[in-house]
């Protein structure tokens, strides 16, 4: 099967992002079983005309005779409903028609908006999509396996908290509980957070109040966790993250981005890879060249394969012959900023290869300058603690007019 993560598809990518993927199934045109994890739209840049795009590419792999799994996360929903919906419910008569019932290949597409649990290729898989907290059911379930009793009997304490992401985790941890409990070599495609776990090469720390899974099921060996939503794709005992399939700003610099085939039979995974917009960082005292760039970026390939080093984890990586340098967004650490002196940064001739080139000035002392930050890191545990800082902040600010400036960040999902 091969496995997309995050999309955040809009209108000035839609066209390389439809183009490297269908490249890779046209490629790996075996592979019966398309996943799409999540995160197709983008909050801050919703494009209905992308998404019809999209959605044309489900049908032309569904009328290849593939089974689509497509499954919404919250980005993906619009107010109640999930932005397929319309598309569910029109296959949902497509597959129940006469014709359908008399094909024999039985491929078909599910629009996955609520948990359910699947045979997949001769493995059980837990599809956990998101869905509403309206949706959330009373589960009285008490798991037999020890570890996994003590994951439920903490996530009642949940249950009584004010916070409402809390209360969500809560209902989260004790149904993936039940699930484990009952199917104890589950395979689980989600799209969580791991509460209070800060990944070596992750800059973020996150915690229930984000919406989070309990750190304990990463010690279960007997499952496998699959997920997208932070967009540096890597591995970690028992947990593969596909990451996104492309960069969504310059903060995701020096990240390779990956579709992933997965053999259910040999558990190996091989990582595709993508370069749909590249955000490339490096830093040089002399005009980088070529030859340079294409070092730096070995460099980067060889590091992001090492986030790859969990032993649970049999990763293989496809190779990329010669990386695409037009699609590549070049930032530059530099001493000083002077775009009229860009010949000193960078050969004319690689200038006028990469996609676009940034300067920013160069600060050898930011690890010292964050440890003066006056807000110490261990007051932080996770993304909603950033959030109650910028709250307290605006408050103080703007006083008896905060209530406005308030309204347009949650409109912003940014409190």
């Amino acid at each position: 099967m091969l496995l997309i993560g995050d999309i955040h598809i809009n209108t000035r990518y839609q066209d390389k992002i439809l183009t490297e993927l269908k490249t890779i199934f046209s490629t790996y045109s075996d592979e019966k079983t398309i996943i799409f994890f999540w995160d197709y739209v983008y909050h801050f840049a919703y494009d209905r005309n992308a998404l019809l795009q999209l959605y044309k590419l489900f049908l032309e792999l569904f009328d290849q005779g593939k089974s689509v799994y497509v499954l919404s996360w919250n980005h993906d929903r619009l107010g109640d409903s999930f932005v397929f919906e319309e598309a569910q419910k029109a296959f949902d008569i497509i597959q129940n028609a006469k014709f359908r019932m008399q094909n024999s290949e039985g491929w078909n597409i599910q629009f996955v908006t609520k948990p359910k649990v699947e045979t997949i290729e001769g493995e059980k898989i837990l599809l956990l999509p998101f869905f509403l907290p309206s949706e959330i059911k009373e589960n009285t379930y008490s798991p037999k396996n020890e570890k996994l009793k003590s994951i439920s009997d903490f996530s009642t304490l949940l249950e009584k908290a004010n916070h409402k992401h809390e209360q969500f985790s809560w209902y989260i941890n004790k149904f993936l509980s039940e699930q484990i409990d009952r199917n104890p070599n589950l395979t689980i495609f989600h799209h969580y957070y791991i509460n209070g776990t800060s990944f070596p090469w992750q800059k973020s720390k996150f915690n229930y109040k984000d919406i989070a899974l309990n750190e304990q099921f990463l010690d279960i060996p007997s499952i496998k966790m699959i997920s997208g939503h932070l967009h540096q794709p890597f591995s970690h005992t028992n947990y593969l993250c596909l990451g996104s399939v492309r960069s969504t700003s310059s903060l995701e610099s020096n990240q390779n981005k990956y579709v992933f085939q997965y053999d259910t039979k040999s558990k190996k995974v091989t990582a595709l890879p993508l370069m749909i917009n590249p955000q490339v960082m490096i830093r040089s005292k002399d005009a980088i060249t070529e030859a340079v760039l294409l070092k730096e970026l070995q460099a980067i390939n060889e590091v992001n394969k090492w986030y790859f080093s969990s032993p649970m984890r049999d990763i293989q990586f496809k190779e990329n012959t010669k990386p695409k340098l037009t699609n590549i967004s070049l930032t530059l650490n530099v001493e000083y900023i002077d775009y009229d002196k860009m010949n000193e940064f960078i050969d004319d001739d690689l200038r006028k290869s990469c996609k676009e080139i940034r300067l920013k000035k160069d600060i050898e002392n930011m690890d010292s300058l964050l440890n003066n930050f006056k807000i110490s890191s261990d007051d932080l545990n996770g993304f909603s603690d950033w959030k109650n800082i910028l709250q307290e902040y605006m408050q103080k600010k703007f006083g008896s007019e905060y209530p406005k400036y308030e309204k347009v960040l949650k409109e912003l999902k940014l409190l």
